[in-house]
C-alpha cells in the first residue's frame, strides 16, 4: 500500500510541476509573435527573442520578400515617398536590431543581432525598394 501511495504521488507531483519546454530555433531567422502582434529574432542561443511589438493598428504578416517569406507589421498598405539617399551600407554600425532599410533604390538591408548592417538581396527587375508603413519593400516600378 505504501508503494502505490509514493506511486500517486510522485505522479500527481509530476503533473503539477511547470514545463520549461523552450522551443529552439536557427540563428538569424525572423517570426511573428504568438497572437501576431509583433516580431521576434532567433538569438545566438537559439531562443526567440521579441524584436519590437507591432503598431497601433497593426498585425504581423508574413509576405513574399526575395524569394523567401518574411514578417512584417502592416496595416492598410500605402506606398509612401522613396527618400532617394542610400543611407548606410552593410558591414557599417546601426541601432536597432531587427530593422529593416533600403540600401539605395534597388536592394534591402537589416540590422543584425550585433548591431551590423548586413544585406537581404536585390530588388527583382522592375521593381525599387520604397517604404509601406515605414517597411521596405520591392514594389513594381511604374
Amino acid at each position: 500500500m505504501k508503494y502505490i501511495t509514493a506511486a500517486l504521488v510522485l505522479a500527481a507531483s509530476a503533473m503539477a510541476a511547470p514545463s520549461d519546454k523552450r522551443e529552439s530555433c536557427k540563428f538569424g531567422t525572423y517570426r511573428c509573435t504568438n497572437p501576431n502582434t509583433g516580431i521576434e529574432i532567433c538569438d545566438i542561443s537559439g531562443q526567440w527573442q521579441l524584436v519590437g511589438p507591432c503598431g497601433k493598428g497593426e498585425a504581423c504578416e508574413y509576405l513574399p520578400q526575395n524569394n523567401f517569406e518574411l514578417p512584417f507589421c502592416t496595416k492598410t498598405p500605402k506606398i509612401a515617398a522613396r527618400n532617394g539617399r542610400p543611407g548606410q551600407s552593410p558591414g557599417e554600425k546601426c541601432q536597432t536590431p531587427g530593422k529593416y532599410d533600403c540600401f539605395g533604390p534597388y536592394a534591402i538591408q537589416v540590422c543584425n543581432t550585433q548591431n551590423v548592417l548586413e544585406f537581404v538581396g536585390n530588388c527583382p527587375t522592375r521593381t525599387h525598394c520604397s517604404y509601406l508603413n515605414s517597411i521596405p519593400y520591392c514594389v513594381d516600378s511604374v
